[in-house]
């Protein structure tokens, strides 16, 4: 099935949230199985991704300027060859729902319970909301 997701990260500089389209398995039913197969997913394409395969890495001049307005300018390398664990990703982004610190809306309503029947057509746009709490220092 095809649908849209926006994430946004509170406190990071991204004012615009882009739907990007996003596919999911059929049979999708509660906000539970949705986390699980999105997390799942993620999982699988970060271990998909080879290790940096460019002699000398670069990015491109748009590539800079995408990252800029973003926040963050990387060129994305993952330098750990550890592979995610798709059941603990699950686990970890039911249980990150749980604790309040991800918020998820179906279109512009939040979805509150992990369990309800969901219904979601084909093109519905999901947003993901990442909260962070503010920390400071005790001197």
């Amino acid at each position: 099935m095809n649908i849209y997701v926006r994430v946004k990260s509170v406190g990071k500089r991204r004012d615009i949230l882009a739907p990007t389209p996003y596919t999911i398995p059929d049979g999708i039913s509660s906000l539970r199985q949705l986390l699980t197969a999105v997390a799942q997913k993620e999982a699988a394409l970060y271990n998909s991704k080879e290790a940096e395969a460019q002699l000398i890495p670069y990015l491109t001049q748009q590539e800079l300027d995408d990252q800029a307005r973003a926040g963050k300018i990387s060129l994305g390398s993952i330098y750990s060859d550890k592979k995610a664990d798709p059941h603990k990703t699950a686990a970890n982004a039911v249980a990150c729902w749980e604790d309040g610190l991800v918020r998820v809306f179906l279109h512009e309503e939040e979805l509150t319970d992990l369990d309800a029947p969901l219904t979601i057509g084909e093109q519905a746009v999901f947003t993901f909301l990442r909260l962070t709490f503010l920390a400071g220092s005790l001197w």
